[in-house]
């Protein structure tokens, strides 16, 4: 009889110590994801979205409130739209397409933090007949802040993208041919971050990002303030700071709206 008392009682313990091992692992790597990731709330096409950042530039996008138009394609609160990763100031990742006809489908997707706001942009597959992917169109994805979200990222400096079969060099801050072998080095002087092309000049903020969101990766919002050389006053869609043969690639991708460069300072 003590032998069975004490065999239940050492079992007992060892059901207990099993128990506590288990929930401080579980609590300790709650505890951990908690601290290895930020979340955020932004906006994209007037739907809630739920923005997380986690340690080693990991970012996935999901719904947290879809507009109607896209609670109808299937959206739901949970949703995911983007998964995908952060290096050296590029995202890179899978997007996806939601359709309440044919279901989700996924593209890839490249873009970069502009301040807080994330732009990606990628090609999206439109289906037809038998969802079968009949073309693509282009896709430019812009997420914005609410405002009491994105405080938790710093400031960060735009990297722009560049036109087709073009890549951005860093380093020289210029747009070279892909396949056209090294990097030039940057221009003597220090002006080969100088040059800016200009696709308006707007009295309106709303009218030069009107025109920035039409010309894609690369084009963003200045005040004409912030360049010497410029006519103080106005508002300018622009890509920059470049050497005049870069700006120069973008000032050809605008010429429809009568572009040209010029220099900041």
């Amino acid at each position: 009889m003590l032998w069975k008392e004490y065999w239940e009682d050492y079992l007992m313990k060892c059901y207990l110590s099993a128990f506590v091992a288990i929930f401080a692992l579980c609590t300790w790597t709650s505890l951990a994801n908690a601290s290895n990731c930020s979340v955020d709330e932004y906006m994209h096409n007037n739907s809630l979205m739920e923005v997380q950042e986690c340690d080693g530039g990991t970012i996935s996008i999901s719904y947290v409130r879809p507009r109607p138009g896209m609670a109808k394609q299937g959206a739901r609160n949970g949703s995911l739209l983007f998964d995908g990763r952060e290096n050296n100031g590029t995202v890179n990742g899978t997007a996806r397409l939601f359709s309440a006809r044919c279901g989700v489908v996924t593209y890839n997707v490249t873009g970069y933090w502009q301040g807080n706001d994330l732009i990606l942009d990628g090609s999206a597959p439109i289906r037809g007949n038998g969802c079968r992917v009949a073309r693509y169109r282009n896709d430019h994805l812009v997420f914005t802040p609410t405002a009491g979200g994105g405080g938790g990222r710093p400031p960060q400096t735009a990297q722009p993208s560049c036109p087709y079969d073009y890549y951005f060099d860093p380093g020289s801050r210029q747009c070279i041919k892909k396949n056209a072998g090294p990097a030039p080095q940057p221009r003597p002087g220090g002006n080969a971050g100088d040059w800016y092309a200009i696709a308006i000049s707007a009295t309106t903020r709303s009218a030069a990002q009107r025109r920035a969101d039409t010309l894609g990766p690369g084009w963003f919002v200045m005040n004409t303030r912030d360049c010497p050389n410029f006519r103080n006053g106005y508002w300018v869609a622009t890509a920059g700071g470049f050497s005049k043969d870069t700006a120069q690639l973008y000032v050809d991708q605008a010429r429809r709206f009568k572009a040209y460069k010029k220099t900041c300072n």
